[in-house]
């Protein structure tokens, strides 16, 4: 009787333990990249602007993007971006489809960087081909975009963005996974399902046994 309960205990820990890092796996695959520390991660590129030291900047009155007419499968679009200058009038265009005016957002662009959420799904934005950074003084202000990633998160990133500096002063460390790479997870709850099977049918023929 008490080895049948501590096997379904052990059961239960383990299906447990499974479905959670498959639900991790799931969150993980949620965000997509566009942009990435400057750099596009899928066929786009700069229109109006310049690649600039782990980032792409342009003027304020037009800085392009083209981001490859990557498919909008989840609610949000996220742009970790700054700007110089007057930003009150700041607009982003996506897609020729829709123009965010980011104080209509309650978000107003300074020279630290800050996670700009656009809610594209929402707007009935299917796909992205044009990001369209405008509405400044293109002689005085400029765009700063770091990072653009699509997620099915409103909530901000600012936690993942690592400021230049802080980069230079912290030590080297092994390059971490992208985000959006699920295959460790998935592997990692296929084998922990395994062994939770093998693990039952060892303790059931155990018990036969004596």
């Amino acid at each position: 009787m008490r080895s049948s309960k501590l096997r379904k205990v052990f059961t239960a820990i383990a299906l447990t333990v499974a479905v959670m890092m498959l639900a991790s796996a799931t969150a993980f695959a949620a965000t997509t990249y566009l942009v990435q520390d400057g750099a596009f991660q899928n066929a786009g590129f700069i229109n109006a602007g310049e690649a600039k030291e782990g980032n792409i900047e342009g003027p304020g009155n037009w800085t392009q993007l083209n981001l490859g007419d990557a498919a909008v499968d989840v609610p949000y679009l996220h742009i970790i971006m700054k700007a110089t200058g007057d930003t009150a009038a700041a607009q982003i265009a996506v897609s020729d489809l829709f123009t965010f005016s980011l104080a209509d957002l309650n978000v107003t662009l300074t020279e630290e960087y800050q996670d700009v959420v656009l809610p594209v799904q929402e707007k009935g934005i299917t796909m992205l081909s044009w990001l369209n950074c405008m509405g400044l003084d293109g002689g005085s202000s400029v765009y700063t975009v770091k990072d653009v990633f699509l997620s099915d998160e409103a909530a901000s990133s600012l936690t993942t963005v690592v400021a230049d500096t802080a980069q230079e002063a912290a030590p080297a460390t092994a390059e971490a996974p992208k985000t959006g790479s699920t295959q460790t997870m998935a592997i990692l709850a296929a084998f922990a399902m395994v062994a939770c099977a093998g693990g039952f049918v060892a303790m059931k023929k155990y018990k036969k046994t004596f």
